[in-house]
């Protein structure tokens, strides 16, 4: 998953300019001619002898979006320290402890840092993914400021999700009333079966296929849904239904029973015929 822009927190960049501010009363050194290697460049150089400290921290991942996500969840991952959400969310543990260090990374305010650890500290067992990731999150942003109190980190997004993708069921609509793990199809194929689950929350050009036993079936998308055409089978019974091919795992099962349609299958379209190669136009 590439990074966005609205991803890195801007919720640092004032701590950045609180130490450009706290640098202005010096006098300036010689100009340098050329601007320090990237390897060497870092706000906070250490000693001889003391290990270099790492300037990327590892932030929070995308939850999937979607019923069940806290309120307060997508504004922390943006670095939105004032959101409406996080602010009246300040009862619970969780977004108390993250709305304090949010705060305290913007300002650098020692204060804030210590109440936002002491909050953090209080945390009780996450309760879910989404304060799983959030927890990993704070306190990776604590430690990184306690090994270099002035430095500010670059934060980095990684891939995947905070929360498990998983198929949790199927639905076709020439199937009505049945939703589940298992749905009856025909053998004739081409039956639209919906994908159900959180995976319905991610972006969906990040679905691509799902495999039906053997066959490698393309994703579509439909009506805002996720869905793929049932392959036709020569015999009845149950296949197993798999997202195979998608830019995050997806764990879960669910499956296609073919039945006998007590029809025919209908003949399928015929294959259009080749256009005729253009004739060259006579040399005069």
């Amino acid at each position: 998953m590439q990074l966005r822009s609205r991803q890195r927190l801007g919720l640092l960049f004032l701590a950045g300019a609180a130490l450009v501010t706290s640098a202005c009363g010096t006098s300036p050194g010689p100009p340098q001619d050329t601007a320090p290697p990237p390897d060497t460049a870092s706000p906070s150089s250490p000693a001889p002898g003391e290990p270099r400290v790492s300037r990327v921290l590892t932030w929070l991942r995308m939850g999937p979006t979607g019923e069940g996500t806290p309120l307060w969840y997508d504004p922390l991952k943006d670095g939105d320290c004032g959101d409406e959400q996080l602010l009246a969310s300040r009862a619970q543990p969780v977004p108390r402890a993250g709305a304090l260090l949010c705060e305290a990374a913007t300002t650098n305010d020692a204060e804030l840092w210590r109440q936002g650890e002491e909050a953090l500290a209080a945390v009780p067992a996450p309760a879910g993914c989404w304060e799983e990731e959030t927890v990993a999150g704070l306190q990776r942003l604590v430690e990184f400021h306690r090994r270099a109190p002035e430095a500010v980190p670059e934060l980095r997004v990684p891939d995947g999700t905070a929360c498990p993708l998983v198929l949790e069921g199927l639905l076709s609509p020439l199937a009505p009333g049945v939703e589940g793990l298992e749905i009856p199809v025909s053998t004739c194929g081409g039956a639209p079966v919906f994908l159900q689950g959180n995976l319905e929350w991610v972006p969906p050009e990040g679905i691509r296929a799902v495999s039906v036993g053997a066959a490698v079936v393309p994703v579509q998308q439909g009506n805002g849904s996720l869905f793929f055409r049932a392959p036709p089978s020569d015999v009845a019974g149950p296949v197993p239904v798999t997202v195979t091919d998608a830019d995050w795992p997806v764990g879960g099962q669910g499956y296609l029973v073919y039945q006998v349609p007590a029809a025919a299958c209908p003949d399928p379209p015929p294959v259009p015929a080749p256009a005729p190669a253009p004739t060259a136009a006579p040399t005069p």
